[in-house]
């Protein structure tokens, strides 16, 4: 008697059938960040902000499929595997990773405006105090004030205490400086757009040996407070974001600034590629996450140190619904990183401080 083939159920086959359509939308958007998007459809920079929402839906299916029939996981399996530098990119795990002697220790912090200035009991700004005692070797500054000399004097005054040199960005609007242990010779505008920008830094970190940082603010949304109040609640409830007011503006704003941001993005990948023979730190507030077309730019010469020795969302900026990292540190082939971490217990900014120990390599061929 032949045995007749038992047909998939009608449960499988929608399964199997949203478990692809997931995996499909996951894989777009991991490969859409690759592509600068174009002016006649610039909402294909919004593929990385898609990333967590299409990998939330491929987990969801898993774990469908998983309850109900156990055998499809390897859709999801396979969706996630077919991804898997993205992923790293986005949560990245690494063993730990203690820094050798000798390395250089260097931070990245947006402060806001030194935190519209805030004093301790003693009548001393509050960061430039806690620059001084986590002592790191190189630091770069976003969003530090221009408004008044007086007051970037006293910030001179109290770092120079601690041995260091410090530089402000001279581009008009643009609030940027770098503090180092090490002589600043020089500055380059890299690029400028009103409040957002790069410069390089030229550090003379031995004779005849020149240390290039390069401090980038780009382009942020431009969300009013009302638009990141909407934006929270279409995160937090996205059942309910047909009932949000103004989400078409919302995204819009989003849209272009992604487009603006990835001109600039072009710019400074394009200057580092320039000065690829040179030793490179480029690091700040790049207003966008892991998963984008920023991101993507910066790590085709140069490294990711969070990717490479961090762990975890790694969140940067501690307001809205911004759970993912959008401060960054990126090395030349030069060095290689250690300990990269977030600080999440630095309640001076709306942002946290990203740093990292890098240690000089004489073999320049390193992991991205």
């Amino acid at each position: 008697m032949k045995k007749t083939d038992k047909k998939p159920s009608p449960l499988a086959h929608v399964l199997a059938v949203l478990s692809w359509i997931a995996v499909l939308v996951l894989w777009a958007c991991a490969a859409g960040i690759r592509i600068h998007p174009p002016e006649n459809f610039k909402i294909l920079g919004l593929a990385g902000f898609a990333f967590p929402f299409a990998l939330a839906a491929v987990l969801g299916m898993g774990l469908l499929c998983l309850i109900c029939r156990p055998r499809m996981i390897w859709i999801t399996l396979l969706g996630l595997l077919g991804c898997i530098s993205t992923l790293r990119d986005f949560f990245p795990i690494n063993l730990s990773s203690p820094p050798p002697k000798g390395c250089l220790k260097v931070m990245t912090y947006n402060v806001l405006g030194f935190n519209n200035w805030e004093r301790d009991e003693d009548g001393k700004l509050v960061i430039p105090r806690y620059l001084l005692s986590v002592k790191p070797d190189i630091i770069a500054l976003q969003e530090s004030g221009n408004e008044s000399k007086e007051k970037r004097k006293e910030v001179e005054q109290e770092l120079k205490k601690g041995g260091y040199h410090i530089e402000w960005a001279e581009q008009e609007k643009l609030s940027m400086a770098c503090v180092s242990r090490f002589p600043i010779v020089k500055q380059e505008t890299v690029c400028n757009h009103y409040y957002n920008g790069a410069t390089a830094f030229f550090l003379l970190t031995a004779p005849r040996d020149t240390l290039i940082v390069i401090n980038v603010h780009l382009q942020s949304m431009g969300l009013s407070q009302e638009d990141r109040k909407n934006y929270k609640q279409i995160v937090m409830n996205p059942k309910d974001a047909d009932e949000v007011k103004g989400k078409r503006t919302i995204i819009k704003k989003i849209v272009n600034a992604t487009y603006e941001r990835a001109h600039q993005a072009d710019t400074v990948a394009n200057y580092v590629a320039r000065h690829d023979d040179k030793k490179i730190i480029l690091m700040g507030d790049i207003n966008d996450t892991p998963v984008s077309y920023t991101h993507h730019r910066f790590t085709e010469n140069l490294t990711d140190v969070y990717r490479a020795t961090g762990n975890g969302f790694g969140r940067s900026f501690h307001l809205d619904a911004i759970y993912v990292r959008i401060d960054h540190i990126f090395c030349s082939s030069h060095f290689k990183p250690f300990s990269a971490r977030v600080d999440q217990t630095v309640p001076f900014s709306d942002h946290y401080p990203v740093t990292v120990y890098l240690k000089e390599q004489r073999n320049t061929t390193a992991t991205r």
